[in-house]
């Protein structure tokens, strides 16, 4: 094992290791208390440099710039939600978040109860056009632009997308992913497997490792803390990855995790759209539907390519992202 393969299974460790604990029951947070009040509720320990500790960010964000009240319950068990958010609303919190779509259903029951108080799912959700809505990103945008990377960077014509778990969200991610790819090079064949969990490493190692064994030399995956698996598979066997993340302290960018192997990520602002939907909220305009923010906004984008690609791949990868801006590129699935 090279000493960059250990390093990265060291880094799992000490991801695990944050994943540990439970806390359910509401946690205020100290700092500048104001008229607008904003709860949350996740699915797993807000120290776990993934998709939960993004939403904390995020709801910082919303402290720090809208003046907000912020608290926050977290490893909250499925069951638990609608104890919760009834317990927030009864405290006249004005907007609830759902941070994924574990909590739908108690946000959909409590808000019967609570008309005044606004309900966000991070997911993508219809909403009940009154109260409760959704925040989500275009992600058939990105999508499509690492399937286009994927077809100019692949050299055996196939290419796999490994998501967490079968989310419309990441089905979405998906499909747009496979026609960016035979959009790029039409030949190619696009593998789409789930790992059916955001932190089974070794899962998803074993998924990527089978797909390079059949063949395939360009891996993109969104699978939260499980990405390490697929970074350590490709690592070993010589072939590329590309990642996805959701701008966690500054590490936005997994490029020196591997920089022979990540040929650029996914980085999605999941503070920014919150952010957004916050704002919503404070300024009245929140109609409980499905928002939904991406390239335009600048909520998300790829990372640097650090060279990955030849300068004229980059600029044709551009003109893409152009195209899907300006409605030239149909994204939706």
């Amino acid at each position: 094992m090279t000493q960059k393969i250990i390093c990265l299974v060291l880094t799992l460790f000490l991801v695990a290791c944050g994943a540990t604990g439970s806390k359910i029951t509401p946690t205020p947070e100290t700092g500048k208390a104001g008229t607008f009040k904003v709860a949350m509720l996740f699915p797993g320990p807000v120290d776990d440099k993934g998709w939960n500790q993004s939403g904390y960010e995020g709801l910082k964000l919303i402290e720090k710039e809208l003046g907000a009240e912020v608290a926050y319950s977290a490893s909250v068990p499925e069951a638990d939600g609608e104890k919760l958010f009834r317990q927030y609303a009864k405290k006249s919190f004005d907007f609830l978040i759902s941070h994924g779509d574990e909590y739908r259903d108690a946000a959909e029951t409590v808000a019967k109860d609570f008309p005044r108080a606004k309900f966000a799912v991070m997911s993508s959700y219809a909403g009940n056009n009154k109260n409760v809505g959704a925040l989500a990103f275009r992600s058939g945008e990105v999508g499509y632009l690492t399937g286009v990377v994927a077809g100019l960077k692949t050299k055996t014509k196939k290419v796999a997308f490994i998501g967490g778990q079968a989310y419309p969200v990441m089905e979405e991610e998906a499909i747009l992913f496979k026609r960016g790819v035979l959009e790029t090079k039409l030949d190619s064949t696009v593998s789409i497997k789930w790992v059916n969990s955001w932190s089974d490493a070794d899962k998803a190692r074993k998924i990527a490792q089978e797909q390079v064994a059949a063949g395939t030399d360009v891996l993109v995956v969104d699978a939260d803390r499980a990405n390490i698996g697929v970074i350590i598979a490709a690592q070993s066997k010589g072939v590329y990855v590309i990642g996805w993340t959701h701008a966690i302290n500054g590490m936005e960018n997994r490029h020196k995790l591997a920089p022979k192997t990540i040929v650029t990520s996914v980085v999605q602002q999941v503070p920014m759209l919150m952010l957004e939907g916050a704002t919503l909220v404070q300024q009245g305009r929140w109609e409980g539907k499905q928002y939904k923010f991406g390239l335009l906004e600048e909520v998300q984008d790829l990372a640097p390519f650090y060279g990955a690609l030849t300068p004229e791949q980059e600029a044709f990868v551009d003109s893409v992202k152009q195209d899907i801006i300006t409605g030239k590129i149909n994204v939706s699935p």
